[in-house]
């Protein structure tokens, strides 16, 4: 819904305005009114608006005063003026100022509303570009962020540092720390992607306002639904005064305002790119003692490493292993790597508290990573998974292995059995978006193809391949499917709801394409029903 101000000093005028249109039908709500130039400048501050309909003639400020004060000051606002025949030359003045377009007094709603929708479509289309432009640019830090903390870094400083710069994180030293914020129990809370992601960027947002660190803090999603700190200190100095309070605050609130907590690990001091790995490789190891240091939710890698608690640390690079047995459905790669897990824990003859925390890492790690590639931890495992029950109830360490042998097989298994094609997983994605936008009477190939970001041309002919039907012919199949559901469901609906519902603007309309559809008409399929 795009916000519009009419700036008028006539009130009769503006109130014509308000109420000749019914401007939520065309996605457009009055957000303001003002009576002259300066009392629009004040309530443009305090609504936003996308669009003003603004007056030449009005008293303390005219509109061509206040379009060149919005193109200094709000530049970002679309105008459109409103003038007379005998104000012409002012028009197009107004144009070179920076008006979109003008409209001549007196007009009707058509006159009207073609350059306010012709506006509107260029300001969605704008959004839209930058909408995909922040979302690819998201994804891009994301790998890169992602590729600094993993074992195939490779690049060289100052290629580092221009690549973070293009995506607009400047590095002004090498000196950094890594914290690992986890949310606990994550996954017997949560089995949807969806809500994960949520809770992340929740998450995310708050430890961006609290930690309150000097330096710059570099916050991206890693693997297996932690959420990564990478604080940049500026110099010495500040990497000394570095304190964990923002990080205690963190958990606090979190602990206090959500019905779940977070724990964070802390790594040492790291100076330069490849340095990064150690520090963070160090925030995992002190995520291991979670469950035998219970009363701390921040656990510095230092601090427990000078008490002589790291026994309980095993390489990192194991769980990575495993990650990539997953990711090639490699299940001797998945037994070699677990087969090490358990010779550790023998090796170093690990209470069973640290066992339990290596148990509840490997779980999480197998349970992220369907979560991450959108499945669900119910369809893979049944409804009745209770993981963290069935390793208490393991009586040995043997049994242990061929139960995480199992889990890990299931999952390759389950995924084997429904993996997807690109071209599916584009049509999945085409059938959602049509599916939950029936409503839309614009609904079309264009629009779909700019919101999944697919070239027009080329989601035309993969549908076409996959379903073998066109897209418009599934979007009518879509919409039929689903006023036959309300026709069935509800005797008492009107045919003009129902057309609304399904993104049809005119009832009669409607009508005639469902009984070409199904044969019948809307009230005769309803009747066929009762």
């Amino acid at each position: 819904m795009l916000k519009l101000i009419v700036v008028d000093d006539e009130p009769l005028y503006r109130q014509y305005l308000v109420e000749s249109v019914e401007w939520e039908n065309y996605g457009f709500e009055i957000c303001c009114e003002a009576k002259n130039g300066l009392d629009a400048l004040e309530k443009i501050g305090t609504f936003k608006p996308d669009i003003a309909l603004v007056d030449i003639n009005m008293p303390f400020m005219n509109g061509l005063e206040l379009i060149e004060r919005l193109r200094d000051q709000y530049s970002n606002i679309a105008v459109i003026l409103v003038t007379g025949h005998n104000e012409f030359d002012y028009a197009r003045k107004a144009i070179k100022l920076g008006a979109l377009d003008y409209i001549l007094k007196p007009f009707n709603n058509d006159e009207l509303m073609v350059p306010l929708l012709k506006i509107k479509e260029s300001i969605e289309k704008d959004r839209l570009e930058i909408t995909a432009h922040k979302a690819e640019t998201e994804m891009i830090k994301g790998r890169l962020l992602n590729l600094l903390i993993s074992n195939e870094f490779i690049l060289k400083e100052d290629e580092m540092i221009a690549r973070l710069s293009r995506l607009g994180i400047n590095i002004h030293s090498l000196l950094f720390r890594v914290a690992i914020v986890e949310i606990d129990n994550m996954y017997q809370r949560w089995s949807e992607a969806s809500e994960i992601v949520l809770w992340q960027f929740a998450l995310a947002n708050i430890l961006n306002e609290i930690t309150n660190i000097k330096g710059k803090n570099i916050i991206f999603n890693g693997p297996e639904g932690r959420i990564i700190s990478l604080i940049q200190f500026e110099d010495d100095e500040d990497l000394i005064k570095f304190s964990t309070d923002g990080y205690q605050r963190l958990c606090e609130v979190v602990r206090k305002y959500f019905d779940f907590t977070v724990t964070v690990g802390i790594g040492r001091p790291a100076r330069g790119f490849e340095a990064v790995r150690g520090s963070y490789k160090d925030a995992l190891a002190a995520l291991q003692n979670k469950l035998i240091l219970s009363n701390s939710k921040v656990i510095d890698y230092s601090s427990v490493e000078s008490n002589g608690m790291n026994i309980g640390f095993y390489p990192s690079e194991i769980n990575e292993n495993l990650l990539l047995g997953l990711k090639m459905g490699d299940i001797e790669v998945i037994k070699e790597e677990l087969a090490n897990i358990f010779s550790f824990i023998k090796e170093q003859k690990l209470s069973v508290d640290y066992t339990m925390t290596i148990f509840a890492g490997l779980v999480s790690l197998c349970l992220s990573y369907i979560v991450e590639l959108g499945k669900s931890i119910e369809d893979v495992f049944g409804k009745n998974f209770s993981p963290y029950s069935e390793i208490n109830n393991i009586g040995s360490l043997e049994t242990s292995l061929l139960w995480f042998t199992q889990l890990f097989e299931k999952v390759i298994y389950y995924l084997d059995k429904h993996k997807l094609t690109k071209s599916k997983l584009l049509v999945k994605k085409v059938k959602d978006y049509i599916d939950s936008n029936l409503q839309d009477n614009e609904l079309d190939i264009g629009k779909i193809s700019k919101n999944v970001f697919i070239n027009s041309s080329y989601l035309r002919k993969t549908f076409k391949k996959e379903i073998g039907i066109t897209v418009s012919d599934y979007i009518t199949s879509a919409r039929m499917q689903k006023a036959k559901e309300l026709l069935t469901s509800d005797k008492d609906i009107a045919i003009s709801r129902i057309s609304e519902v399904i993104g049809y603007s005119d009832a009669g309309y409607f009508s005639k394409c469902f009984k070409k559809y199904t044969g019948l008409s809307p009230s005769e399929y309803g009747n066929s029903k009762k």
